[in-house]
């Protein structure tokens, strides 16, 4: 990762955001990362930046307390809500660094899913809405991440052991490190593991096997511009998964707010990062800048 300049900015007790450069632009786009992820740890964020800031945009990422290691004990619901205040700090005209116009927020991996979240399943408030758009990249089911990569006995046994403790109303409890250290081996809670992990649990938005009527519940509640950007070389997704028509159930499912600039970014990997086609962060974030271009926002 090259060196980064820019400002940090406290917008919730204990709670950080980074503006990346200098133009503390009007117009925003919130970055949220994925599991694990924090400031810069993301290889496309320099580059991005610095082409939303030649079309007049701000890139801010935000810390919320599942960046990092925090996001086992965490939830979307939480997640959403800390995104809201940072929103409602940028509207605002009494802080540092508010009075900012046109807001949209753009979620790369598990970050896709508190993008769903907060768009689809949080209250409306003049405070937070409205925001522009919506971007999702890397939008992958960590349930089927975690059928890939843990043995199907443990993920079982896992399984059960996570609802036996949601239905003892120990949902907060820590799964045994078995289970946890076969997937970024950090302690997740029984709920966040039911949540990721099971079907139609919180976080399963995107998984192939959900249906049409499934993602309606979701992607059909988006009333705002959807950008969705699926890597086609992503790591976390099995081969025999069809991205192609998957995208098209998004698609069917969103109706009109999909943005036709939605794609399988050829070539790349999760974050775009090393081990991607030579083209394939460029041809992701060009569609970005476009997309955001294309909104003709005044």
């Amino acid at each position: 990762m090259p060196r980064v300049s820019g400002s940090f900015f406290e917008y919730a007790p204990s709670l950080f955001a980074f503006e990346y450069g200098d133009l503390q632009s009007e117009n925003v786009l919130i970055f949220i990362g994925g599991l694990g992820t924090g400031f810069c740890s993301v290889p496309y964020i320099p580059e991005l930046s610095r082409k939303l800031n030649d079309i007049g945009w701000s890139l801010i990422q935000i810390q919320i307390t599942s960046s990092y290691t925090g996001w086992g004990t965490g939830s979307p619901a939480r997640d959403s809500s800390e995104i809201g205040r940072l929103v409602q700090y940028l509207k605002s005209k009494s802080t540092d660094c508010g009075s900012r116009k046109h807001v949209g927020i753009m979620g790369h991996s598990t970050g896709c899913q508190d993008t769903m979240q907060f768009f689809t399943k949080e209250p409306r408030d003049d405070q937070f809405f409205p925001l522009e758009f919506g971007i999702i990249q890397a939008p992958v089911s960590d349930r089927y991440t975690a059928l890939k990569v843990m043995p199907k006995d443990l993920y079982k046994d896992a399984m059960n052991k996570a609802i036996e403790l949601i239905k003892q109303g120990k949902q907060d409890e820590i799964m045994p490190i078995k289970y946890s250290k076969l997937f970024f081996n950090v302690p997740i809670s029984a709920y966040r593991w039911n949540s990721l992990f099971s079907v139609k649990g919180d976080d399963d938005y995107f998984s192939p096997d959900l249906s049409l009527e499934d993602l309606k519940s979701s992607f059909g509640k988006f009333d705002k511009p959807l950008l969705a950007l699926y890597s086609g070389a992503d790591e976390y997704v099995s081969e025999s998964i069809d991205k192609e028509a998957l995208m098209k159930k998004f698609e069917a499912a969103t109706g009109s707010n999909w943005s036709k600039l939605s794609k399988v970014v050829p070539g790349g990997r999760h974050d775009w990062g090393p081990g991607s086609g030579p083209n394939s962060m460029n041809i992701g974030i060009s569609t970005v800048i476009e997309f955001v271009k294309g909104l003709n926002l005044e």
